[in-house]
């Protein structure tokens, strides 16, 4: 298990979502809601649950999202995301290890404004932070 953390997600950019849905459905994956759009990612995107990890489908809204970048260098699979419970700790720590972070973060429509950030290793891995969510006061 990613320390401080749970495994969320497997990012997949894609051209258009409804396009790559009919083709999940054919390997058992099946929408876990509907899809959102977050003007703040210039993205469009989609979780879906089958019998391997969760998967999430991204297409860009705009010529300037970075989905658009991945998609013209033929990149699919992109990052696999973790839910962390004390987001700017787990940044430090991964930017201590070598993780660098390629933007700033920002909150994200598809966690209810919690902060995500996308940090990559030396070698080139992906990975997205997702702030876990508060404990809920009593």
């Amino acid at each position: 298990m990613f320390e401080a953390g749970e495994f969320h997600h497997v990012g997949v950019a894609c051209r258009r979502i409804e396009d790559e849905a009919a083709l999940l459905a054919a390997t058992g994956y099946d929408p876990e809601g509907p899809v959102i759009e977050d003007p703040i990612q210039k993205v469009r995107l989609q979780f879906f649950a089958g019998a391997g990890p969760r998967l999430e489908l991204i297409e860009p809204m705009a010529p300037d999202s970075p989905v658009s970048g991945l998609l013209k260098r033929g990149t699919r699979f992109y990052h696999l995301a973790y839910e962390v419970s004390d987001f700017d700790r787990k940044l430090s720590e991964m930017e201590t290890s070598g993780f660098r972070a390629v933007g700033p973060s920002a909150p994200a429509v598809a966690f209810g404004m919690r902060r995500i950030v996308f940090v990559m290793s030396p070698s080139g891995l992906l990975v997205e932070l997702i702030e876990g969510r508060s404990p809920q006061a009593s």
